[in-house]
């Protein structure tokens, strides 16, 4: 019995799929070997799947319900489980992975498709089976405690502290990818807060705002700013933990933040990031600038500011009580027959 991950990440989507399928393929991997199926993965993807020792299996590039007949026919066996995440797989494409005879688990934040999944994994909070049109048999696990996390994270998780006053180190972290070219923008408002004194970038490999960041860096030589590219989960922990506050958006990253127990301000750039980031703010557990799109550059230094000074007042409430990945693992499990 194998269990085959569906996920892509590049320049364009970013690679919050991978990452947080990886994050699930380390919990249940005592279940069964994990394999990831991918289509033209890049050189950030394998990389990221080397470092978690996972399979690679490569898939040719091709229309989505192609696709989903491909794997039917020549990658799939009756008795694999198949972990879907990603906003393309819809039901038709479902049906066919069920109709190779596979236990299906649909990884969602969007609640936007019907579902023919045996199990549905949706860590935003919030969310209950009713937003779900899926089969009377299906089963859920739902809400923050099913936070898709690397075990670096779970390792060192910690409760809110208060941040200290007033605050003066900042780190930015938008993702493996950037794909709307936030971290620039960023950089330049924080670089415009005379308190900050330093600033921490965190580039994923999929970064492609490499001339524009070479730019302001040139112009600020003395040590201001430090830039980590490429860092491992373990490393990334550290970073969180030393910065008193983390920029990122609503994604997976600021999840991981939150679980260390980090002050965090967010936002969203997309559609699908919109309700966690407006959750954490309504429930005091992270401050939000709303829609990253639409703040223009004149206003974010006060918009940033305003952040912060929101985290030197304020007790954060926690994001999740407690983590129920011994379900997850029990889940799989009963889809195995174990």
């Amino acid at each position: 019995m194998r269990i085959i991950f569906r996920a892509d990440g590049n320049a364009q989507i970013g690679l919050g799929h991978v990452v947080r399928s990886l994050a699930l393929a380390a919990v249940v991997e005592a279940v069964g070997p994990c394999y990831f199926a991918v289509q033209q993965p890049t050189a950030a993807v394998r990389n990221l799947l080397a470092q978690a020792g996972v399979t690679l299996i490569e898939l040719p590039e091709q229309p989505w319900l192609a696709e989903a007949h491909y794997l039917s026919s020549s990658v799939l066996q009756a008795s694999d489980i198949v972990v879907l995440d990603g906003y393309h797989f819809d039901r038709a494409y479902q049906e066919i992975i069920k109709n190779a005879g596979c236990r299906l688990v649909c990884i969602d934040d969007l609640h936007a498709t019907s579902f023919v999944a045996d199990l549905i994994i949706n860590h935003s909070p919030g969310v209950t089976p009713c937003n779900y049109s899926a089969l009377p048999g299906t089963r859920y696990c739902l809400g923050p405690g099913f936070s898709l996390l690397r075990p670096a994270f779970l390792r060192h998780a910690l409760a809110p502290t208060a941040a200290p006053v007033p605050i003066s180190n900042v780190l930015l972290c938008f993702g493996g990818a950037d794909p709307q070219q936030v971290t620039t923008r960023m950089l330049t408002a924080l670089l415009a807060l005379p308190a900050i004194q330093q600033i921490g970038v965190v580039l994923g490999g999929a970064f492609n705002e490499q001339a524009a960041l070479t730019e302001i860096l040139a112009q600020h030589t003395t040590g201001r700013i430090e830039v980590h590219r490429n860092i491992p989960a373990e490393a990334l922990v550290t970073l969180l933990l030393r910065y008193q506050v983390v920029v990122c958006p609503a994604s997976t990253v600021l999840i991981e933040s939150l679980i260390l127990g980090r002050a965090a301000l967010t936002g969203y750039y997309v559609e699908n990031q919109r309700h966690l980031a407006d959750y954490v703010h309504a429930h005091q557990q992270a401050f939000s600038l709303g829609d990253l799109t639409q703040l223009p550059n004149a206003a974010l230094p006060a918009t940033l500011q305003q952040g912060l000074h929101f985290h030197e007042a304020t007790l954060r409430a926690p994001y999740a009580l407690e983590l129920a990945h011994s379900q997850l693992q029990a889940e799989f499990r009963r889809l195995a027959g174990q």
